[in-house]
C-alpha cells in the first residue's frame, strides 16, 4: 500500500476532520490488525459483527502508532490519543471511500468477477494470464468483501497495467455496495447457482445481487457472462457491450478433446492442458479468456497463462498421497459446486476405486433438507467403492441414499471423526481417488493432515 497522500488530503476524502496533528503531515499506510501493527504507522480501527476495534484505543496503542483514523465517538479522552487522529463517522464508509479514490487514481484495465461458483478459479486463470503481459493487481485469499474488497483496492500502485479482483456477496446491494469501487473494465458472472441461501432466500435474489455489478460498469466496459446458465441467458439481449463463454454457441467456447480442451474465439482457436486435469474447469478458463480477450490479449497468450495457472489449495487440489489419488476441494460447498466435483472424479483420469468423503452444504437455510437429500439421490447412481458422509445437514442425504443403496457401502456419522481412521487407512493403501469435499466449516482438509 502506498497512498501519497497527507492526512488533511486523507480527511477531505473520507468525508472526515483532522483532530490532531498537521494537516500537511505525510500519509501512505495504514493497518486494521494490530498484530501486523509496526511501531510507527497509522491505525485504521473497524468494527465487524463481533469485533470492535475503537475498544483497542488507548494510551498503549497511541505509543506504537503515529496515528489513527476512527469514529470520532469513541476515540476516549483526547490526551489518550497519538500524534495524529482524523475522526470519521463511520470507519467501513470511510474506508470505502478512500478505496474509491484510490482506484480512480489509476487508468488501470480491471476486471471484476462475482458469481455462485468459480469466482476464486477464474480470479487466479485471469490473473495467470494477465501477469504475462504486465504487472496485475488482485486480491489474496478470501479479501472479497466488504471489507476486502476496499483493502484490496488500496494495494493497486502506478505500476499496474492490470488489477483482478473477485466480488462476494451475502445479501442484495452487496455486489452494487463493492463493485462501484471497483468500477471495472470488465464484469464476471460466472454462474448462479443454490449458494448462500440462508441470506439470499431464493435464486431470484442471488441474480439480481449478481446482476448488480453491470451497474459498476463504466460506458465503455464489457460484460462476460456464462451463456450456458438459464438463468443468465436473457443477459445475451442486455443493451451493453459483451461477450458470452460457454459452450457451444458462446462467443468464447470450450470443448473438451481427448487431451485437454479448445477455447475458441472469433474462428481461431488454442489446446489447453490444465495442471489438476479437472475437467469442469474448462469453463472457468473459459471464463477467464473471455475477460482476458476483453483486456485485449490474444488466444496464445490465453493458453500460456492457462497452462501455467497453479490451482489455489483446497478448491478441486488434486494430491498424490501415498499412492493415492486425493482430491480435496473442503473451502466450499453448494448443491452445484458438489456435483461438479462428483461430475469431474467419475470422469476419466482418475483411477479407480471411487470413494467419497462428503459433508455438509452449509447456509442453504430453509432449502437444507431438500438439496441434501437431492444429493443422496444422486449418489444413489455412482459407482463409489465407498461413501462417508458426515454433518448434521448431511443426514438428510443419508436418509436418501440409504432407500436405494443399503449396506456396507455407505457410512455416516455426524462428525467426520467417526470415520477419519476407515478413510485414512483406505488412503494409506495406495488406490484409487478419494473425493473429499464439504463446506469451510467442516475443515476437510485435517482428514489428510500427517498423510502428505
Amino acid at each position: 500500500m502506498r497512498l501519497k497522500t497527507t492526512i488533511g488530503d486523507l480527511a477531505v476524502t473520507v468525508k472526515g476532520r483532522v483532530l490532531k496533528g498537521a494537516p500537511d503531515s505525510p500519509f501512505d499506510s495504514f493497518q486494521t490488525d494490530t498484530r501486523k501493527l509496526a511501531d510507527g504507522s497509522f491505525f485504521w480501527a473497524l468494527k465487524g459483527e463481533n469485533h470492535d476495534a475503537h475498544g483497542l484505543l488507548g494510551p498503549a496503542l497511541a505509543e506504537r502508532t503515529a496515528g489513527w483514523v476512527a469514529e470520532a465517538g469513541k476515540l476516549g479522552p483526547a490526551g489518550t490519543w497519538p500524534a495524529a487522529v482524523i475522526g470519521v463517522d463511520d470507519t467501513l464508509k470511510a474506508l470505502q471511500r478512500l478505496a474509491a479514490w484510490h482506484r480512480r487514481r489509476f487508468g488501470v484495465r480491471l476486471t471484476a468477477i462475482t458469481g455462485s461458483n468459480g469466482k476464486s478459479t477464474t480470479k487466479e486463470m485471469l490473473r495467470s494470464i494477465l501477469e504475462r503481459s504486465g504487472p496485475t493487481c488482485f486480491n489474496q485469499g478470501n479479501l472479497n468483501n466488504h471489507f476486502g474488497l476496499p483493502l484490496s483496492l488500496l494495494e493497486l500502485g502506478a505500476e499496474h497495467k492490470y488489477g483482478v479482483f473477485e466480488l462476494g456477496a451475502s445479501k442484495r446491494g452487496d455486489i452494487l455496495e463493492i463493485g462501484s469501487l471497483a468500477a471495472p473494465s470488465v464484469a464476471v458472472i460466472t454462474n448462479i447457482a443454490p449458494a448462500h441461501l440462508q441470506y439470499f432466500g431464493d435464486l431470484e435474489t442471488v441474480l439480481r445481487t449478481k446482476m448488480e455489478l453491470i451497474d459498476c460498469l463504466g460506458p465503455d466496459g464489457t460484460l462476460v457472462y456464462n451463456a450456458d446458465d438459464e438463468l443468465l441467458r436473457p443477459l445475451r439481449d442486455r443493451n451493453v457491450r459483451k461477450l458470452s463463454f460457454g459452450g457451444a454457441g458462446a462467443d468464447v467456447s470450450a470443448h473438451e478433446g481427448r487431451e485437454g480442451f479448445d477455447i475458441a474465439y472469433a474462428g481461431r482457436s488454442v489446446r489447453v492442458t490444465l495442471s489438476g486435469d479437472i475437467r469442469h474447469n474448462r469453463f472457468n478458463a473459459a471464463a477467464a479468456a473471455a475477460a482476458a480477450i476483453a483486456s485485449g490479449v490474444d488466444l496464445p497468450a490465453i493458453k500460456a497463462g492457462l497452462e501455467s495457472y497453479i490451482p489455489p489449495p483446497m478448491r478441486m487440489q488434486r494430491l498424490s498421497v501415498g499412492g493415492s489419488t486425493v482430491v480435496l476441494d473442503a473451502y466450499n460447498a453448494n448443491p452445484s459446486s458438489m456435483k461438479a466435483a462428483l461430475d469431474a472424479v467419475s470422469g476419466p483420469g482418475f483411477p479407480r476405486p471411487l470413494y467419497l468423503a462428503l459433508g455438509d452444504m452449509k447456509e442453504l437455510g430453509r432449502h437444507s433438507a431438500r438439496y441434501h437429500s437431492e444429493l443422496g439421490a444422486g449418489l444413489a447412481r455412482m459407482d463409489a467403492e465407498r461413501i462417508f458422509l458426515a454433518g448434521t445437514e448431511m443426514k438428510a442425504a443419508a436418509e436418501e441414499l440409504s432407500k436405494a443403496l443399503a449396506g456396507a457401502r455407505t457410512v455416516y456419522a455426524e462428525t467426520p471423526q467417526a470415520w477419519a481412521g476407515e478413510l485414512r487407512g483406505l488412503i494409506a493403501a495406495g488406490k484409487g481417488t478419494f473425493l473429499l469435499k464439504a463446506s469451510r466449516a467442516m475443515k476437510f482438509e485435517r482428514l489428510i493432515e500427517g498423510l502428505r
